[in-house]
């Protein structure tokens, strides 16, 4: 695979971090989170660490970040990247406000992570918050009749590994970030941090599981994709995985499901959580416009529909 060159936005802050001193990574990680999380709008509210349930000894939890205005908000479910081993809602603090400023309650999950608990736990978790925001949601200003799913990168796999399944109930639409829409097809991109594409060797699946799971829903989203809610399909054309991203788009056109492939130019895999680079704006704009068409957001000084 060709080397893919960095945007000068995103080598100007590499040069800021200094290696770590005595192999301690807390304060380089500190430093990227400080990056990706700077410059936070101002939303209406924002309740951490709210409890969803319990799960083999990990106490499964949302960030709640509602916006300006006056509710009832649409309800997004949203799941952070990482590659199923990594991140979290306080990694995504700056994109969890972003999306709160378009008019969506944004329920961001700590689902389950590998290698501790494996596929499908994360699956699981990501049905089982589907399920308490339709229940929980008017708590916190949210309509759940009005929920979304969507997740970035790991994130966007696990929310269309729900969708496939068929278990998430009624959605109205999804916003699938630069994601991996076959698990087996993406490890040769993502093997350095999955543990390598072996499966006795990978951090996500069990040897069996990725020897035998070979058509299933949760791994190959896309194949199961003809009942999905209209989708934004998000991608930098700079991104390794920007064929996952084509390969789904192409999918859904194929299934006659409604959807927008957006392929931003110059950006990296990450770019939404970026805030530097000008592929952030206009990725959070493509959201935006996706949504308005559908009543679902409301961009900045613009009408509520219908007003």
């Amino acid at each position: 695979m060709p080397e893919i060159p960095l945007p000068p936005e995103l080598l100007q802050f590499q040069r800021t971090l200094v290696p770590p001193a005595a192999g301690n990574a807390k304060e380089l990680l500190a430093s990227f989170d400080a990056y990706t999380n700077q410059g936070m709008p101002e939303v209406g509210g924002i309740e951490l660490k709210v409890p969803l349930r319990e799960a083999n000894g990990w106490q499964v939890t949302a960030d709640v970040y509602r916006p300006m205005g006056e509710p009832p908000f649409p309800a997004l479910v949203y799941l952070h990247g990482g590659a199923w081993v990594m991140g979290a809602p306080a990694t995504h603090r700056r994109l969890a406000a972003d999306l709160a400023t378009l008019g969506l309650l944004t329920v961001v999950v700590d689902y389950r992570r590998a290698p501790r608990h494996r596929f499908p736990a994360a699956v699981e978790d990501t049905l089982h918050a589907v399920a308490w925001a339709r229940s929980a949601a008017a708590r916190f200003g949210g309509d759940p009749d009005r929920l979304l799913l969507g997740g970035d990168s790991a994130g966007a796999n696990l929310a269309a590994a729900a969708l496939a399944t068929g278990a998430a109930g009624p959605i109205e639409a999804a916003l699938l970030c630069y994601g991996i829409y076959d698990v087996q097809r993406s490890l040769p991109v993502v093997e350095r941090l999955v543990g390598g594409r072996d499966p006795d060797t990978q951090l996500y699946l069990e040897p069996d599981d990725a020897r035998q799971l070979l058509d299933d829903p949760r791994l190959h989203p896309e194949r199961h994709c003809a009942g999905f809610p209209p989708s934004l399909v998000l991608v930098g054309d700079q991104d390794p995985l920007l064929g996952e991203s084509r390969s789904l788009a192409e999918r859904l056109a194929a299934a006659a499901v409604p959807h927008e492939l957006a392929v931003i130019a110059g950006a990296p895999h990450g770019f939404l959580q970026l805030p530097t680079l000008p592929a952030h704006a206009e990725g959070l704009s493509r959201i935006a416009r996706f949504l308005t068409a559908r009543g679902l957001a409301v961009l900045p000084g613009a009408p509520a529909p219908g007003g």
